[in-house]
């Protein structure tokens, strides 16, 4: 049995030829990577040292236009989230107060809308999985 073991050992170490050309092209592609990232870091360079005058020479008006943009992005995302949030808490107080579920227009809109999942594409996904119980369930009984 011990002599098995040795030749299976003696099997595993040996490179095979697919194993040796893996190799080679893995590292070819890696230094094609390497090569292509220095070209890249090389031309950024470049092309900050060039553009650096027309920045500092711009900078009055591209600061207050950097600052003005982000106070934008800012604004509209925070009016998405509070929008979307608005929009399932009165769906949430809708189904409290009624005991109804929400229109289908509604909640096909919010399944478009939240289709990443949260509070709202649960809320909005919940008719219809309890329409497709009941569906189930109707025919047993």
């Amino acid at each position: 049995m011990g002599i098995i073991r040795r030749k299976r050992r003696d099997k595993e170490r040996r490179p095979t030829f697919k194993n040796i050309l893996t190799s080679i092209l893995a590292t070819q592609a890696a230094i094609f990577l390497l090569l292509l990232a220095g070209v890249s870091l090389a031309g950024t360079a470049v092309a900050f040292i060039a553009t650096m005058p027309l920045f500092v020479v711009f900078s009055p008006i591209l600061v207050p236009a950097g600052i003005a943009s982000g106070l934008m992005a800012t604004g509209l995302a925070a009016a998405g989230g509070s929008g979307a949030m608005a929009v399932t808490v009165i769906l949430w107080l809708y189904k409290r107060a009624t005991g109804k579920e929400p229109p289908k227009l509604l909640s096909k809109v919010l399944k478009r809308v939240f289709s990443g999942g949260g509070a709202a594409a649960k809320l909005a996904a919940k008719p219809e999985a309890e329409q497709a119980g009941q569906t189930a369930a109707a025919p047993s009984t």
